[in-house]
């Protein structure tokens, strides 16, 4: 084992977080997080992942990947400029091969403004024919529609418009009542009171009437969501801007884990929910809510 190797395993016993964690939190393989603890680079699929794995693994532990590159710079494989000569290598090959069209695709929109030109002026012939036979044969019929023209404001108009008015003004009723109904079933704003915060577990008294939880990506991250029974009411990755909601109304405790706290806002009731421990010092939480409600709606 490396002296990298074991520095980070050090933190991460020391948050906790078993490598299966560490794996849904990175989203690197279990294989390759132990080969980094070990200092065994050569299963890796490559000396770049070598640093972009290591710079993720520290990053989720808590420590600065930048520090320990300078700090170990003699334990870590650099070959970036090799892999920069592959990725060179195959863009000119892209190019070599792209050029061999260019003088045919070069040709591609003349040929198509041509022959959309051309269509414009079959289309504005042909419309300009039609054009003329449908005004000579409309000019006799439009004398003979305004002959038959029905007198304004008939007794069947002003019957038609009172229909109108009465279904606009009961549909405006409808609606103020159906507004009345939801700002009177709308609840308070809930009440957040954080009772404790260990290592990086929190505990958030919630006073409110219910208990809706909502969790958004900015980014990637793994979630879990449990009642205080241990059961799972969700386990997995949500990518940048999924969001998850849960009605827990009926739940007086649930624990949340939270992979990448940085990249995930959590609003419970309608309301963001300020971490009570800095995502910046421990990115892996655990959040634990517990509902308290209102005596007014106990009673």
């Amino acid at each position: 084992m490396t002296e990298l190797g074991k520095r980070l395993k050090e933190a991460r016993e020391a948050k906790k977080i078993s490598l299966d964690e560490l794996q849904d939190i990175t989203k690197i393989q279990k294989r390759y997080l132990l080969g980094i603890e070990e200092g065994n680079y050569a299963i890796m699929p490559g000396n770049f992942y070598v640093r972009a794995f290591i710079k993720q693994y520290a990053e989720a532990v808590g420590l600065d990947p930048e520090e320990l590159f300078h700090e170990y710079e003699h334990e870590i494989p650099s070959s970036q400029q090799e892999e920069f000569s592959e990725q060179l290598s195959r863009v000119k090959s892209r190019q070599q091969v792209s050029m061999k069209h260019d003088k045919w695709l070069s040709m591609l929109p003349k040929l198509l403004i041509a022959a959309v030109i051309v269509a414009v002026a079959v289309v504005l012939w042909i419309f300009l024919q039609r054009g003329g036979q449908k005004a000579e044969q409309q000019q006799p019929m439009t004398s003979e529609a305004t002959e038959v023209e029905r007198p304004k404001n008939s007794p069947l108009e002003k019957a038609v418009e009172k229909e109108k008015k009465s279904s606009k003004a009961a549909k405006e009723k409808t609606q103020k009542e159906a507004d009345k109904d939801d700002s009177n079933e709308s609840t308070s704003a809930p009440i957040f009171h954080v009772i404790e915060k260990t290592g990086n577990t929190s505990t958030i008294e919630v006073t409110a009437n219910e208990l809706k939880l909502e969790l958004t990506s900015k980014g990637a991250s793994w979630i879990g969501v449990f009642n205080g029974k241990g059961h799972s009411f969700f386990q997995g990755n949500l990518t940048n801007g999924q969001t998850q909601t849960f009605d827990l109304t009926s739940e007086s405790e649930v624990l949340v884990k939270i992979g990448r706290t940085l990249d995930v806002d959590m609003k419970v009731n309608g309301q963001s929910v300020t971490y009570p421990i800095d995502p910046k010092e421990e990115v892996y939480q655990k959040i634990k809510l517990i509902l308290k409600k209102p005596e007014s709606s106990m009673s």
